[in-house]
């Protein structure tokens, strides 16, 4: 860690501040709040890094065979934004609330040089503590190193690593390979294990991101703007051409698959969304007057929270209260007359995107909420069509949705599969495509809106917003070329070989971890996210975080809660909890602000060989408490775990697979995944919904998933934890460490 230069602390201004912080700033002032067209945040890439708005942010070093370093700089400080037509302070990068996206290739390297320049102050902060501390998760989504491991100090690795603490005045480099498709030193390839296929692959293509991550203010910043998106692969890397059968073998395709998927990247118009809200007060226009008016962010917890029965509509003309149609609430809704929650798109309310004739839409889209789900749905302007435009779906929390095609087995590509609506919790990625090359003469307005949202028997109740406006305009002809899903190919090759150069070559536990589960007693982990408990120093939180290996009995399944840990065993070795509940993450961080790793902590432990204990692990995430929350896992994809893989554990699967079952849920309410039921007969062979790094936990329920701990770039320490932030820091957050003998953390 460096200390800043005084001349850069005393900078009003930075000192590399590009023409795009100011352009978009003063266009954002000059503009009516509701924008034309939806803005694009700048992109730092090989192909942008030498453009003169992008000097002193963005730069690309040579690193040789092909592959770059390609690194930004933020500046974390105090600044005034503007979002949503109002001028408001909050902590945000380089002076900015559209925050560069950075795209790489696999095989390059992402580093980011972070500047703290915020002020030890509690502007609009909901916490306790704000010494103007800050740090980064660089990269959210990625199959990546933190290169934390011991025995050096956790909170000094460079890699993908949340334990940095960076103190106001300081600086830090972080340095984050990116595995490729050709294994080079330092960066290795990914173990396809934990992916659940064979040989070596490089990191998966798709939208990633980059955000503060601070236990305590995480909240906050990224509320503030301290956030952006992460591209790993071009931005229409994972648009492609689908088969079209040959009708003498429909094993083949008729159609050139290279050519249509050519010609579908040429008529491919990408949109970059960012989807971010606030509460604001002291506003003396409406959100849809507003166009540089003054704002204050407001610090009141209660205006992030939306608790049933407190309706959030556009405040009459009259000032006699809000009116509650939901067509009104463009980009904002009120439950107070001088307060508004804006709902912003690239910091935007309810921006245009127009796409010409025989052009398609790729939206790369984000949830960079701090706190808010967006149950994302397009509906035709015209009220007399009642049915959703259905959005397909070409990747996931930065994952193609299909199974890693294996060494030497050419398939025909898998038909992409196309939903009604997206539920996107906090930290979703999605790349959607909307075509237009379909033949229609009159111009087709859509709305890209967010459902009302109400968790049953919960304590929240999100609002429907209109969030911005895709017009498609007339088309004079029909393609015939399908989508398909641009499934990830495996390299022939072993699975990784130890590496003599940070090999820990003991499998002794390291101290304060409890063991691992035990694969020949089909063990599994049971996490609970639980209320909250007073720490040994006497610290009061809302939430706390349980974790127990089970031990499960048969011979027949039984429901989950009724099996136990092993009965004869010591519950330290076994249990990470605080009193006999939850354990809060404040009980692990000592007045340093510096994580106690001898306090007892999940540990996964990666042999040498088959990996019996750390591939495949079930996890049953438990909600037992009266509110929704998000499970978000670091370094790490997940997914369901089917029907028959929870009877193998003597599981007796839920009722249904669904928190609604088969029939439709109550009105607003999203059916909510459990488990994998198997019912996939609208996919394609090789098509799945599998591959998460974020998943909604309703309350009251359980969600089974299945993780594999197989690939170096997993050794190190990081957490696992609730991304709605305001929950993670007041105490749902918990370390977990990766460990092996004969791997090399990167």
């Amino acid at each position: 860690m460096q200390r800043l230069n005084p001349w850069e602390a005393r900078l009003p201004i930075w000192f590399g501040q590009a023409a795009w912080v100011t352009g978009v700033a003063l266009g954002f002032l000059l503009q009516p709040a509701i924008a034309a067209e939806l803005v694009q945040p700048p992109i730092c890439s090989e192909a942008t890094a030498g453009q003169p708005d992008l000097a002193g942010i963005c730069s690309i070093t040579p690193l040789g065979i092909g592959q770059n370093e390609v690194k930004i700089t933020l500046r974390a400080a105090s600044a005034e934004i503007v979002m949503g037509g109002y001028k408001v302070t909050s902590g945000n990068y380089n002076y900015n609330y559209l925050t560069p996206i950075v795209e790489a290739m696999p095989g390059d390297t992402v580093s980011a040089h972070l500047i703290n320049a915020l002020t030890p102050s509690a502007n609009g902060s909901m916490h306790d503590h704000n010494d103007g501390s800050t740090n980064l998760h660089y990269f959210h989504g990625g199959i990546v190193s933190p290169n934390n491991a011991r025995p050096a100090p956790a909170e000094l690795g460079t890699g993908d690593n949340v334990y940095v603490h960076l103190k106001s005045g300081l600086r830090f480099d972080y340095k984050v390979p990116i595995p490729g498709k050709t294994p080079i030193p330092g960066n290795d390839m990914i173990d396809a294990r934990v992916l659940e296929s064979t040989g070596l692959i490089p990191h998966p293509l798709g939208l990633n991101w980059y955000h503060s991550h601070l236990h305590g203010t995480s909240s906050d910043q990224v509320m503030g703007g301290m956030s952006g998106l992460l591209s790993v692969g071009e931005a229409t890397a994972n648009v492609k051409a689908g088969c079209l059968p040959d009708p003498n073998d429909k094993e083949k395709c008729s159609n050139d698959i290279a050519k249509d998927t050519s010609d579908l990247k040429r008529i491919t118009m990408v949109r970059y969304a960012l989807l971010r809200d606030m509460p604001v007060m002291n506003i003396a226009k409406l959100p849809g007057e507003a166009n540089g008016d003054a704002a204050t962010w407001d610090p009141d917890p209660a205006a992030r929270d939306f608790t049933p029965g407190k309706p959030c509509g556009v405040w009459k003309p009259d000032g006699s209260g809000p009116d509650l149609d939901p067509k009104l609430r463009t980009g904002f809704c009120q439950r107070e007359q001088k307060k508004a929650l804006l709902f912003t798109v690239n910091g935007q309310r309810y921006p245009t995107i127009t796409v010409e004739g025989g052009k398609n839409l790729l939206l790369r889209l984000g949830n960079l909420s701090a706190n808010i789900p967006y149950w994302l749905e397009l509906r035709n302007e015209d009220a007399t069509d009642t049915k959703p435009l259905r959005m397909t779906i070409l990747s996931l929390d930065g994952v193609v949705p299909a199974i890693p095609i294996a060494p030497g087995q050419a398939q025909k590509p898998v038909q992409a599969v196309d939903y009604d609506d997206v539920l996107m919790m906090p930290a979703t990625r999605a790349e959607i495509y909307v075509r237009n090359d379909d033949k229609h003469e009159r111009q087709r307005v859509y709305i890209l809106k967010s459902k009302q949202h109400t968790v049953e028997a919960g304590t929240d109740e999100w609002p429907e917003i209109q969030l911005a406006r895709i017009v498609l305009e007339p088309n004079a002809t029909t393609s015939n070329v399908r989508i398909a899903l641009n499934a990830a190919v495996a390299t022939p090759g072993p699975p990784q070989t130890p590496s003599a150069a940070l090999a820990i070559e003991t499998t002794e536990l390291p101290p304060g971890c409890i063991r691992d589960l035990a694969p020949a007693f089909r063990e599994y982990r049971r996490v609970m996210f639980l209320d909250g408990v007073t720490t040994s120093n006497g610290k009061m939180t809302d939430w706390s975080v349980f974790t127990q290996i089970i031990r499960p009995t048969g011979p027949d399944p039984q429901d989950e809660p009724m099996h136990n840990p092993p009965p004869d065993e010591d519950p330290d070795k076994n249990t990470v909890g605080l009193n006999g509940g939850g354990i809060p993450f404040e009980e692990y961080v000592g007045s340093d602000e510096l994580v106690d790793w001898t306090k007892k902590h999940v540990c996964v432990f990666i042999d040498k060989k088959a990996h019996a204990g750390s591939h495949k692990q079930l996890w049953v995430l438990t909600n037992a408490t009266g509110t929704l929350h998000n499970f978000h896992i670091h370094q790490m994809k997940f997914r369901l775990a089917t029907g028959n893989e929870l009877n193998s554990y003597f599981i007796k699967p839920p009722a249904s697979a669904r928190t609604c079952g088969q029939g439709a849920c109550p009105a607003n309410t999203p059916n909510y995944d459990l488990y994998d039921d198997q019912q996939n007969s609208d996919l394609d062979p090789g098509a799945t919904r599998r591959w998460h790094d974020t998943i909604p936990l309703p309350p009251g329920q359980s969600v089974f998933v299945v993780m594999s701990f197989d690939t170096s770039q997993q050794l190190g320490r990081f957490v696992f934890h609730c991304h709605i932030l305001k929950h993670e820091d007041k105490g749902l957050m918990a370390p977990i460490e990766v460990w092996g003998p004969g791997l090399a953390a990167q």
